[in-house]
C-alpha cells in the first residue's frame, strides 16, 4: 500500500488554535508517527512508534486510537465525581491525572498482550506526548519516550518534558562512561507489562504557544534554530509547517511529527 507523504490537519477550539503536520521524511519508506488533534480541542496528542516497519507504526496509531476517548467532556465530569480535592490544585487537574494514569495504562495493556500473542521477536511500542487544556485556564501534559513538549513564552523557548532515553540519562548521571546514541529510548508504551507517565501541568497566559513533536524535529535542528523558525512565522499553520520543512531541509533523516497549539 503506497504510503502518504505528508499529513496536514487543523482545529480551531474554544481555548485553542492548533495545527499539525507529520511527514515521513527524506530518508524512511513509512511514517511510524501518528498524530491526532481533536476536532473541539479538547486533547492533542503525538506518538513515534517502534518496532520495525508496520509494527511501529501499529503501535503509534493504537495509542491513537485509545487515548482520547479518555479527556472528553463527558469522561472527565464522570471522573470529577470520584475525585477528592488537592489543596493547590484544580479539581480538573486532579481529575485530568487519574485519566492520564487509566489511559496509558489501557493502551499499555493492549499493545503489551498483542506483542505477546504475535510472538515478535522484537516487541512493537510507541512513545507519546499529550496536551490538554483545562477550563480553568491551565494546560496538563504527559508523556512518555523521547516526544517533546516545548513552550513559546515572551521570545523564550522552554522544553516542559525530559526525554527518557540513555542519552539524556548519560548527561544527567555526569556523562560517565561511553556516550550511547540519542535514539535508545528507556520508557514505551508497549514493551513492558507497565509504564508510568511522566505528568505535569501550569497556568497559562494568553499567547501563550505549545509545540509538541517526535524525535524527528529536535534531532535535526538545535532548540536555537526551532526559535529561529518560530520567531519567523505568522501563525500556528506557518509556524508548523515551516518546522517540518527545516527539519527536513537539514536531512529529514526520521519521520518528522510536529503540533503547534497557542492558548
Amino acid at each position: 500500500m503506497d504510503q502518504i507523504q505528508r499529513i496536514h490537519q487543523q482545529v480551531k477550539g474554544a481555548q485553542i488554535t492548533a495545527s499539525g503536520v507529520s511527514d515521513t521524511g527524506r530518508v524512511r519508506t513509512e511514517n511510524q508517527d501518528t498524530i491526532y488533534l481533536d476536532k473541539e480541542g479538547h486533547c492533542l496528542l503525538l506518538a513515534d512508534g517502534m518496532g520495525g516497519h508496520e509494527h511501529g507504526a501499529k503501535a503509534s496509531q493504537t495509542i491513537i486510537e485509545i487515548l482520547p476517548e479518555f479527556f472528553q467532556p463527558d469522561r472527565i465530569l464522570a471522573e470529577l465525581k470520584d475525585i477528592t480535592n488537592v489543596e493547590g490544585a484544580p479539581a480538573e487537574i486532579i481529575c485530568l491525572f487519574s485519566l492520564v494514569d487509566k489511559a496509558i495504562i489501557k493502551a499499555n495493556a493492549v499493545l503489551y498482550e498483542n506483542n505477546k500473542k504475535a510472538g515478535l521477536e522484537r516487541y512493537m511500542g510507541s512513545t507519546v506526548v499529550g496536551l490538554v487544556p483545562v477550563n480553568s485556564g491551565h494546560v496538563l501534559w504527559f508523556h512518555v519516550g523521547d516526544s517533546r513538549l516545548y513552550l513559546w513564552r515572551n521570545n523564550t523557548l522552554k522544553v516542559l518534558t525530559h526525554d527518557h532515553s540513555a542519552y539524556t540519562e548519560w548527561v544527567r548521571t555526569g556523562r560517565t562512561g561511553k556516550e550511547p546514541t540519542k535514539n535508545i529510548v528507556t520508557k514505551a508504551i508497549g514493551p513492558k507489562e507497565g509504564v508510568v507517565p511522566d505528568i505535569d501541568w501550569a497556568a497559562y497566559q494568553k499567547g501563550d504557544i505549545y509545540i509538541l513533536c517526535s524525535d524527528g524535529l529536535n534531532d535535526m535542528l538545535p532548540d536555537g534554530e526551532i526559535a529561529d523558525v518560530i520567531k519567523g512565522s505568522e501563525d500556528v499553520d506557518d509556524m508548523t509547517v515551516k518546522l517540518v520543512e527545516a527539519a527536513l531541509d537539514a536531512g529529514g533523516k526520521d519521520n518528522t511529527s510536529v503540533i503547534v497549539c497557542q492558548v
